[in-house]
């Protein structure tokens, strides 16, 4: 139901563009008629000055000439933009191999990662700006691919080891620990910091990601604050054990029996769009590895002992201390502990202008418009 959704989306915006085109062919026809008219207005002159001036060119003929040249110039420029509009940068997949190097980063002899690769989505663009974004639980870099495809800013969208749907099957990608993904990602930005020296980074994170992003401030602080990072932006991070509501049903799940569990995560949605996206949800995740997406569920689950909000608070100033700016956005979801949550912020003395509560549900932070809105303001 949310690729019919999405395809809605994408024809309002094919058809936005569309009006757009048509308003910017109509001016460059204006345009063009204008100095054409002009030109016609000296059209008698040009054929006079041509049949009566022997000494080169005259007045008449220089003002025929420049209305010619800036009608053809006008004509051609406004076209041009035109067909530039029409041009998209295309979403193009790439690969970061990890080498032995890696090792320097991720610390455990058990997790076998060397000679495999991490996958990315990327849209190349001139921009200053460059956007790395971090998806959630058992998710992958498709689920930016619409937003980095309009987007005016260099994209590029990381999926965490094992978890394309072409790995499934192959056992070079076994489960491996959070610990290890948070150190790979680290990798990752490493090697994309390399090639980008100039540009400003933001990281963006959603749900599990965005936990991602504060477990790299809290494993490797000095590394992170090494790659010079702009922004941070985390849409709906875990804030305690009660916001994990997918993530702990997810971890119980039986690998061979998954059905009955796979089940009360839809019984959690207090909607029936909730119902709908955790459908889609459900359906991206089975369709992985699943027994990488359970060890990560075991994992995160563990990293939030308790329902107090102070972990998060203490990630959260880490990770600020290690970067220029951080922004926290939470989803309508998070209404009944966002109060609880602020004073947090407040009483630490941290800036509560870095909290936004949206009127959107979990998984609309990651819609088209809603991230334009967001980041093309940050930047």
């Amino acid at each position: 139901m949310k690729k019919k959704r999405e395809a809605t989306r994408q024809d309002g915006s094919t058809a936005v563009r569309s009006r757009v085109l048509s308003k910017l062919a109509v001016l460059a026809g204006v345009v063009g008629s204008f100095f054409g008219f002009v030109t016609n207005l000296y059209s008698s002159e040009f054929r006079d000055a041509i049949e009566s001036s022997a000494n080169g060119l005259d007045a008449a003929i220089f003002r025929t000439l420049l209305a010619v040249v800036v009608s053809s110039v006008s004509t051609a420029m406004a076209y041009w933009f035109v067909i530039r509009r029409r041009q998209q940068p295309s979403v193009k997949r790439g690969e970061i191999e990890i080498q032995p190097d890696a090792l320097d980063v991720v610390s455990s002899d058990q997790d076998a990662v060397v000679g495999r690769s991490l996958k990315y989505l990327e849209a190349k663009r001139s921009s200053d700006e460059l956007l790395i974004f971090m998806s959630g639980l058992g998710l992958d870099a498709g689920d930016f691919q619409l937003y980095m495809a309009e987007s005016k800013l260099h994209c590029i969208a990381l999926t965490l080891y094992g978890f394309n749907v072409e790995e499934r099957s192959d056992d070079r990608y076994e489960p491996i620990s959070l610990e290890s993904h948070v150190e790979l990602v680290l990798y990752a930005l490493q090697k994309i910091r390399e090639k980008n020296n100039g540009k400003r980074i933001t990281l963006v994170g959603f749900s599990y990601g965005a936990d991602i992003l504060l477990f790299l401030a809290q494993f490797a602080a000095r590394q992170m604050k090494n790659l010079r990072i702009d922004k941070v932006l985390l849409l709906d991070p875990n804030v305690s054990r009660s916001t994990m509501t997918i993530s702990s049903r997810v971890a119980q799940v039986q690998l061979d029996q998954p059905l009955e569990q796979l089940h009360k995560v839809l019984e959690s949605a207090a909607s029936v769009e909730e119902f709908r996206n955790l459908c889609e949800y459900l359906y991206k995740i089975t369709a992985k590895n699943f027994a990488q997406v359970l060890r990560q569920a075991h994992d995160v689950v563990a990293m939030w002992p308790d329902d107090t909000h102070d972990v998060f608070l203490d990630r959260l100033g880490k990770l600020m201390a290690v970067t220029a700016d951080v922004r926290v956005v939470v989803s309508f979801n998070y209404q009944a502990i966002f109060n609880r949550v602020a004073r947090g912020v407040t009483s630490r003395g941290l800036n509560i202008g870095l909290l936004e509560c949206a009127q959107n549900d979990h998984f609309d932070l990651i819609g088209t418009t809603f991230l334009k809105n967001r980041l093309e303001g940050m930047t």
